[in-house]
């Protein structure tokens, strides 16, 4: 059998180092943008589980909701009863089940950011299509305009008031909840855990 030529030879050891090359290069990741996505998505998904705890109250006719979102690995909500809060004010609890819903998770700002950006997003659309059409100040006929000969001054048509939206309002932060429970001595004992308290408010 005839060796192979010089220009075979030489095409197939550059074939073999490139294929070599290849092997070593390795995939390019960026774990700022792994994060980044991996925690929007998560974000979402929670709002849409929220968001009808909100539009139930708003068509109670109230102005204000609260919700005490309590982190996967926070139980407290199972073992007693939330104290701290005037009778007026409790919040409503959401026990987060989610395994990504830790304490770690929603301690971090950017987390509690996209909370409250794509809870107020979801409360208050930008669009104007949803905005009711403003009404127009009424047109008086030609002879209510002009002067009489006594000099008096044109008759102003009547002022029409506008409605506008009411401004809503999204704060979000973490803190410290009490939970009062009794053991079976019937003593009473406080336990302590971590929430996000988020609040939306139309004013």
């Amino acid at each position: 059998m005839d060796p192979p030529s010089y220009e075979e030879s030489t095409e197939d050891q550059g074939h073999r180092k490139e294929e070599h090359h290849d092997h070593k290069i390795p995939q390019r990741f960026s774990i700022r943008e792994e994060v980044g996505t991996s925690r929007a998505q998560h974000v979402i998904s929670v709002v849409a589980k929220l968001l009808p705890l909100v539009q139930n109250r708003a068509r109670g006719g109230y102005s204000r909701s609260t919700l005490l979102l309590l982190p996967s690995d926070q139980d407290c909500s199972r073992k007693g009863e939330l104290v701290g809060y005037a009778e007026d004010e409790v919040p409503v609890l959401v026990q987060l089940e989610d395994g990504g819903d830790t304490v770690e998770f929603w301690r971090q700002p950017e987390a509690l950011d996209l909370l409250r950006s794509q809870m107020m997003t979801a409360v208050s659309p930008t669009s104007t299509d949803h905005l009711p059409p403003l009404p127009t100040r009424p047109s008086l006929p030609p002879a209510a305009r002009k002067t009489s000969l006594f000099g008096r001054k044109p008759l102003k048509s009547p002022e029409v008031q506008t409605v506008l939206k009411a401004p809503v309002t999204v704060d979000v932060k973490m803190e410290d909840v009490f939970f009062r429970t009794e053991n079976e001595y019937g003593l009473y004992q406080t336990l302590c855990g971590r929430a996000v308290l988020l609040t939306v408010e139309v004013s």
